[in-house]
């Protein structure tokens, strides 16, 4: 009777295990995941070097895992449970009583000796594109903010770690080797004066600033860009704008990792002109609709990040007809999209490029063709002495920094 219990509990697993192999193998395949805002792997391709070597089925582990059945519902079970029994740390997320912050392990702390080489070298390949839009006597700034983890460092429960004195370091060699160079940077925190901490400059659920954040990253961006390179164009103050908070449910990144179990209440406001001004956009070439803010259809809809601009694009164009103003181009990342919900009002064409994804030309040959009179580079903290994620070559060690 045992012997028949132990072979129906055997056959019973194995029928299991067949089963969820033949629904992941059916399921449509998927590149990336929404709620864990991550790629997963692609299926490996066989060959006689990786079977030989095992790197092919270590691989495909990796792949059965990442498109496995029920994954999600699986991922939404294990993250409720951590959060029920308070789990400092979830999916790499701090849940706090106010905000849902990223972790930062320890390994993130770098010595001072190896920051000022980064700072160097970040300094060095910002003089070139400096040089370059000298060069037609355009003007140039590199601008860095504080993301999320730095604007509510004093969130953090006290025994995790934070980035405080890396970041300080970070700040304090960037300034001072663009200082040696004669190129124009703009730290955002000390700009507005933040002190420890700036909360209402960050979002509660997301990496990214709030849309007063981006307003006053707006501002003292285009008070500098004035007062050095003489040129003349409008800067909106709050009077020449309506703010208005959109009543739909906020998906921030943060929440998405967490499956959208530890929910914060935020709500996302957009900025428009008291006086409208009229534009066409093109997107990667291809006439867009003439908006910046991608609004939803409902006040029931989730609206997440991608509101501003419409998310990431590799190369936008707006165009407004005032040929009286000067040309913005703005690149970098995310952090530019809601700041040029604002710039294009200040400017005759705002060019945009985020350098994840443009791969026309290189940021140098764009600049040399466009020859905009100003040029601005916007970078998080996190990604200010990256040299691959701001427009050119590898890092001292090849590598990403």
């Amino acid at each position: 009777m045992k012997r028949m219990a132990d072979l129906i509990l055997s056959i019973c697993f194995v029928g299991f295990m067949a089963a969820a192999l033949t629904a992941t193998l059916a399921r449509p395949p998927e590149t990336a995941s929404y709620w864990e805002n991550r790629r997963l792997a692609a299926l490996p391709e066989p060959s006689a070097e990786t079977v030989g070597d095992g790197q092919y089925f270590a691989q495909l582990e990796t792949y059965l895992a990442d498109h496995a059945a029920g994954r999600t519902t699986l991922l939404r079970i294990q993250t409720g449970m951590d959060l029920a029994l308070h789990r400092p740390v979830v999916n790499d997320v701090v849940p706090t009583e106010n905000s849902l912050l990223p972790f930062l392990p320890a390994d993130t702390q770098e010595p001072p000796a190896q920051v000022e080489v980064w700072a160097n070298a970040m300094a060095d390949n910002l003089q070139r594109i400096h040089e370059t839009v000298t060069g037609y006597g355009g003007y140039f700034c590199y601008v860095g903010v504080p993301p999320q983890a730095d604007a509510r460092w004093e969130e953090y429960p006290w025994y995790l770690n934070d980035r405080q004195a890396y970041i300080r370091a970070v700040v304090a060699a960037l300034s001072e080797a663009m200082a040696q160079r004669g190129v124009p940077y703009l730290d955002v925190r000390a700009a507005l004066g933040l002190g420890s901490s700036a909360d209402w400059f960050a979002s509660r659920v997301d990496n990214h600033y709030t849309m007063e954040g981006a307003y006053q990253t707006y501002r003292v961006i285009l008070e500098k860009t004035a007062a050095e390179s003489g040129l003349s164009f409008p800067i909106l103050g709050k009077e020449d704008l309506t703010e208005q908070t959109l009543p739909n449910p906020y998906l921030g990144s943060r929440e998405r990792k967490l499956l959208d179990l530890a929910q914060r209440d935020e709500s996302l406001s957009i900025l428009l002109p008291r006086e409208e001004v009229p534009f066409t956009r093109t997107d990667s070439g291809a006439v867009s609709p003439p908006t910046v803010y991608d609004l939803p259809d409902s006040e029931e809809a989730v609206v997440t990040y991608g509101l501003y601009m419409g998310g990431d694009r590799a190369h936008t164009v707006i165009d407004t007809g005032r040929e009286e103003l000067p040309t913005l181009l703005i690149y970098g990342d995310s952090f530019t999209n809601p700041v040029e919900c604002l710039a294009y009002l200040s400017f005759d064409e705002m060019h945009a490029l985020d350098l994840r994804h443009y791969r026309d030309s290189s940021l140098e040959d764009y600049i040399r063709e466009l020859q905009p009179e100003v040029v601005i580079c916007i970078r998080d903290y996190d990604a200010l002495l990256s040299i691959p994620d701001n427009g050119g070559g590898s890092s001292p060690d090849g590598g990403a920094q």
